[in-house]
């Protein structure tokens, strides 16, 4: 598993997630400061989901092509941009149109990291390499937020985003330097030297059935990260009187513990009904959503957002993302991950507009009400669609597509 290319994607998943992570909490109680509306506050959160929605399905496409590396490296590439441009800006409309632009990173850096791992992982063995790798992610994103509170605390928020633009460059001098160009697989199968991957048509792809429950399980999910990210750390700074730092250590301290789990069940999905595995974590995550919006005792909302929304993510993560791999072999490793992409950029898209009509209207409590139904919902529709199967995947094709409708498939 240790291999030089896991080794990289490692490095560099932990370096770009921190250095988003360090951003994800400042950006809406800076919106907040310059007087944003909750729907403006809900944007500076969401807005770069749009970009990545409509970025994802094609550069799972292209990649699968003609290569990763280059992606990732242009993906990384918006992420610096925008960091830099938010410490030069207070202007609200630049703010949402540089988050926009991190959506182009978000559908290029993470999808085709997992599509590179995805090749790497045996069959039989896509839990245990999606879980050894999803550490590195979680791990990123649950130390940004502390790093975050504490440089925001202590020095301010220019300083916040020029260590966000440092870690992402880090991670794009790794990629660099000791990413291979591609592992050289094909999208689908193996061809020769100088042959190029044969793509599943689109009406193929998107009649496929377990990439539907893939879909609708990925959306409910990030609905509920979306609107419930997007007003935490407002809520909590409201609502309770925590400092940065303490918003920090709740948005810390479940992607560590999801983090550390990941290894753990990994090995329980390659051995148990990933189908059930996505259905417990869902209900587990719901349920810390709901306990969160019940309290308003700091030690209490840290309890259920790191056990509920920490546990319940990485268990519902690794069993998903092992069944992406599955897919991925049959409709195009890129191509996959990628479309799930599509369904998390459309679910925080769609969360973070409804949670600010929510909190605008209702308060901001219900937020986290609403993030836990969609969770319960996606969870539901992926039950239904993955039914008569036995690990949640839907099984191969009744005969193979020929050679033609393969060679043929639109980018």
């Amino acid at each position: 598993m240790l291999s030089r290319t896991f080794v990289t994607l490692a490095v560099a998943m932990f370096s770009a997630s921190m250095g988003v992570g360090i951003v994800a909490p400042v950006l809406p109680v800076r919106a907040e400061q310059l007087g944003a509306s909750g729907t403006e506050v809900g944007l500076t959160f969401s807005a770069f989901a749009l970009t990545q929605l409509l970025v994802s399905p094609f550069a799972g496409r292209l990649a699968d092509r003609y290569g990763r590396k280059p992606f990732i490296l242009l993906g990384i590439l918006t992420y610096v941009v925008a960091a830099l441009g938010w410490q030069q800006t207070d202007n609200i409309t630049v703010v949402i149109a540089l988050r926009a632009l991190t959506g182009v990173g978000s559908g290029l850096v993470f999808a085709l990291a997992l599509a590179y791992v995805g090749e790497l992982a045996p069959t039989g063995g896509e839990g245990r390499y999606m879980g050894a790798f999803g550490i590195f992610e979680f791990l990123g994103f649950g130390l940004g937020p502390v790093i975050s509170g504490v440089i925001r605390d202590r020095v301010g928020f220019d300083a916040v985003f020029f260590t966000m633009a440092g870690m992402l460059t880090l991670s794009g001098l790794v990629v660099i330097a000791f990413l291979p160009w591609s592992l050289g697989r094909t999208a689908v199968g193996s061809a020769g030297a100088g042959v190029p991957p044969r793509l599943v048509p689109w009406r193929e792809l998107l009649g496929d059935r377990a990439l539907q429950a893939l879909f609708a399980q990925r959306l409910g999910w990030s609905f509920a990260f979306g609107s419930a990210f997007s007003f935490l750390a407002v809520y909590l700074e409201e609502e309770i009187l925590a400092t940065a730092t303490m918003v920090g250590f709740v948005l810390a301290g479940q992607e560590l513990l999801g983090g550390a789990l990941q290894p753990l069940f990994g090995p329980l999905a390659d051995r148990f009904n990933r189908r059930v595995l996505v259905t417990v974590g869902a209900v587990i995550v719901a349920s810390g959503y709901v306990a969160l919006a019940l309290s308003t005792t700091y030690l209490v909302i840290l309890a259920a957002f790191v056990g509920g929304a920490g546990a319940g993510s990485a268990l519902t993560a690794v069993s998903a993302m092992a069944l992406q791999v599955d897919v991925g072999r049959r409709l195009g490793m890129a191509t996959a991950m990628s479309l799930v992409s599509a369904a998390f950029a459309a679910g925080v898209l769609i969360g973070s507009l409804c949670a600010g009509v929510i909190a605008d209207g209702f308060g901001v409590r219900y937020v986290f009400i609403a993030a836990a139904a969609a969770i319960v919902l996606g969870a539901a529709v992926f039950v239904l669609l993955t039914r008569g199967t036995t690990s949640g995947a839907a099984p191969p094709p009744s005969r193979p597509l020929d050679s033609e409708a393969r060679g043929h498939g639109s980018i």
